[in-house]
Formats: C-alpha cells, sequence, structure tokens
C-alpha cells in the first residue's frame, strides 16, 4: 500500500511501467549512406566522376595537372583512382567520385591507402551542392584531408585538414600534439602511405572533430554558412586524386616516372545521429566510430527537402508495367505525373518534360509548363501534374523525363536565368536517387 507521502511516486511508477522501455544506448549513429565496392562496376546510381560545376563536367580545378575522367578500377573490394601520364603531354589521366547523395551533418568515414610520389594530391572532403534554386555557393567547404607531397614543405608524413573560412586558434576546443595549427597539418613519424588507413569525421551544426585511426586529432568550432551568413546548401562527398599545382602540391616538380599510382579506397561510410531507436555505437560495421554519447548533436534537419518525382501510374489512361508503358505511334500521350512537393515549396517553378530517343540518343521537343499551372490533387492528397503531350510519330524506344527550373535574378536589372532545381527521383526506373531530372517512364512506340 502507498502512504499518502508515497501516492505521487506510486503513481509515477505506475505509469512508468505501463510506458515502453527504452534501451539507453538507443540513441546513436544510423547508416545512411555508404558504398563498400563490391563488384567490378562502380555504382553509377551513388557516384559521378566528374565536379558539380560546369553543368557537372568540370575535370579539375586551377593549374591541377590532372584531368578527371574514368579512371578508376573495381576490383577485390577496392576503388583504386589511377592517376597516369598521358602521352605527348603534361598533363595526368585521373578519377574522382562524388556522392549523388546529400547530407547536413554526420559522421564520415572512409578506410585509404595513400599514393606515394612527389607532386600527389589525393583528398576526402565535404563540398557545398545545390540550394533550393539549384544554384551553387562556395564557401562552404570541409577539407577532412588533404595529402600532398612536394618532397619539401609537404612530405609523406603530413595530412592537412581544414575548412573555408576565417581561421583562429581559439575555435580549437582540443588539439591533439600531432596536429600543428600554424599550417593545419597533422605530422607523424611514420609515412602515411606506407599502410591502410581510417580517416573519419564527425560534422555537428557547431563543431567538426577530425579522427586518424580512431584517434581524436582536433576538434573546432564551425558552422556551415555561406558568404551571406546564412545556412549553406546540403554537402556531397568528394574522393578525388589530383595532381600538381604550382602553388602546393607541385610546387617542386613531379616525378613523373613514379607513375601510374593508386589511391586506394576501400570502403565510404555515412551515419547520422539519430535519438531513435535505429541509433547504435557504431557507424555500420566499424571498428574506430567516435562514441555518440560525446560527439552526438541536436538537429531538425539531416538534407534539404527537395521535391520528390514518383512512379507514374497512369500513360495514355493505362497503368505501365515495370516502368515501361506501350504506346501507338501517333497516340496521344496523356499523363499523369506524381510529385511530392516538401512544404512551404515555391510555387513559381516551371516544369519541364522531354522524350528521349534510345536509339538515336536525340531529344525530341519538350513541353515546359507552369507547374502550378497543371498540378491537381488526387482524393488521397497526392499531387499529380497533369500532362497531355505531343505525339510521337516514329516506333522504337523513349525515356520520359521530367525536371523542375527555377526563375533565378542574375543581375539588378531584372535578368533572370532558368536553373534546374535538385529533385529526389522514386519512380520505376532505377536512376541516382539525387538528380537535377528523373526519368518518369519508359515507352514503347509500336
Amino acid at each position: 500500500m502507498c502512504g499518502i507521502r508515497k501516492i505521487l511516486l506510486c503513481g509515477s511508477l505506475v505509469v512508468s511501467a505501463l510506458l515502453p522501455i527504452r534501451s539507453a544506448m538507443a540513441a546513436g549513429w544510423e547508416l545512411v549512406f555508404s558504398d563498400e565496392f563490391i563488384g567490378d562496376q562502380l555504382d553509377r546510381n551513388k557516384w559521378a566522376t566528374r565536379f558539380l560545376y560546369s553543368n557537372e563536367t568540370m575535370d579539375h580545378f586551377n593549374d591541377e595537372k590532372q584531368r578527371y575522367g574514368d579512371n578508376h578500377v573495381l576490383s577485390d573490394g577496392v576503388l583504386r583512382l589511377v592517376a597516369k601520364k598521358k602521352e605527348g603531354s603534361d598533363l595526368f589521366e585521373s578519377a574522382m567520385i562524388r556522392s549523388h547523395r546529400t547530407f547536413y551533418y554526420g559522421y564520415y568515414e572512409a578506410r585509404v591507402f595513400l599514393p606515394n610520389a612527389n607532386g600527389v594530391w589525393p583528398a576526402f572532403w565535404l563540398e557545398a551542392d545545390y540550394d533550393l534554386d539549384g544554384k551553387t555557393w562556395h564557401p562552404p567547404e570541409i577539407d577532412i584531408f588533404e595529402f600532398v607531397i612536394n618532397g619539401v614543405e609537404d612530405k609523406a608524413n603530413s595530412l592537412h585538414s581544414n575548412v573555408v573560412g576565417p581561421f583562429d586558434p581559439k575555435l580549437y576546443t582540443y588539439v591533439d600534439r600531432s596536429f600543428d595549427l600554424r599550417f593545419k597539418n597533422m605530422y607523424t613519424s611514420y609515412d602515411l602511405n606506407l599502410d591502410w588507413h581510417i580517416a573519419g569525421f564527425v560534422w555537428s551544426p557547431d563543431k567538426i572533430s577530425l579522427f586518424w585511426d580512431g584517434k581524436l586529432i582536433y576538434t573546432r568550432k564551425y558552422q556551415w554558412l555561406r558568404k551571406d551568413g546564412q545556412l549553406g546548401p546540403p554537402a556531397h562527398v568528394d574522393l578525388n586524386f589530383a595532381v600538381g599545382g604550382a602553388g602546393w602540391a607541385g610546387r617542386h616538380g613531379i616525378d613523373d616516372t613514379a607513375f601510374p599510382q593508386a589511391f586506394k579506397i576501400d570502403y565510404v561510410r555515412v551515419c547520422q545521429f539519430t535519438e531513435s531507436d535505429t541509433g547504435a555505437r557504431q557507424c555500420g560495421p566499424g571498428t574506430v566510430t567516435p562514441d555518440p554519447k560525446q560527439f552526438g548533436y541536436t538537429t531538425t534537419i539531416n538534407d534539404m527537402a527537395k521535391p520528390t518525382f514518383r512512379e507514374v501510374e497512369n500513360v495514355a489512361g493505362r497503368r505501365p508495367a515495370a516502368g515501361v508503358a506501350m504506346l501507338g505511334r501517333g497516340e496521344p500521350v496523356r499523363i499523369e505525373v506524381p510529385i511530392e512537393l516538401p512544404q512551404d515549396y515555391p510555387s513559381n517553378r516551371l516544369l519541364h518534360v522531354s522524350f528521349f530517343d534510345e536509339t538515336t540518343k536525340a531529344s525530341l521537343p519538350y513541353t515546359r509548363v507552369k507547374l502550378d499551372s497543371v498540378l491537381k490533387k488526387r482524393p488521397d492528397g497526392t499531387s499529380v501534374a497533369e500532362l497531355t503531350l505531343p505525339s510521337i510519330s516514329r516506333t522504337g524506344s523513349y525515356t520520359l523525363s521530367a525536371r523542375l527550373l527555377s526563375e533565378v535574378p542574375t543581375d539588378a536589372a531584372g535578368k533572370k536565368d532558368l536553373l534546374p532545381a535538385p529533385v529526389a527521383c522514386s519512380t520505376a526506373i532505377n536512376q541516382p536517387e539525387r538528380a537535377l531530372s528523373c526519368r518518369l517512364v519508359s515507352l514503347t512506340v509500336h
């Protein structure tokens, strides 16, 4: 029996007994992206092989000597980004990977084997992606590590790690004795390119921390901000193998005779902190993950909300089978395109829909309309763009694709550019989850 002084306590015990018991370790890291590089082909739905800029074709920065192409080799569970000298040129062929997925915050880890030659410049970093309107911003940028050998100032026992932004020693709340704040370099008593190493990095809303083989190297205050002080776009992950550059890696020349060289990557993993029961102590199968009790964080966002194109269920009054619709030659293409829009998404978007001829690789004339003029609500609450497109006069195989365009002011006079806004793709066609356009449905015209 409960005495009068114990009634409140007993009541609380009864209520507690009725509530579900939550594990003390429920909060922790949740694996949201990974590639263990199994097989012999790079997963193009996870990775691009050029930088984001110049319509996602940029193959180098500044005066670097490499040009990025598909110069990677995947075998035995390892991705090798290979750099080699181009015949009859002072340039190098090399490789990089850029994640299609984007993120805010989290724990980033890669197991790597670094190259060994004067002039090498492999890196593991986080770069700002497109904003809601399809614009790019720089800064922000986080360089998890850059490994440079130029034979004089930077040798095989040093590793650079920094952010693009103001530097103040007072921003660092922990610095291992191996890390020199003057150069933002870690220095070791051994060469870093003689064995495999695990680079880990925690990016939280107000600070960042670098780990090397599980050892904390530094923690500093940092915020992911644009030049105007606003939160930057979400980040994608880059791993690239640069060569040369007169200002740093190639300052004292490049040892051409030491190439080809490879930047080897065993895996890449991204975990985000969660308060839910999906949280774990480790990031996937990792063994050196920082303790989430110490390096966890609180945030309301893990990525930028993007419009999502969903599976098309109605083409000319018929339901596609496994993402393929059948049409008669010359038949009008009436289609319903399901779109899931984030809350408060800008209403001034243009919906651009086009056909792609799979045989000739040519794009057919497109349809472009104001999104809000064709958007309807189904009884179940789904938003659907109802369109009637031009008929296709030739038999063959086609793909119907869609994108959303934003009007972005470019000068004070009111001039505007049309930019593709980032979207998410969740249709019956296998493709990158984040893209500037989505393949909606395949069409067989007979």
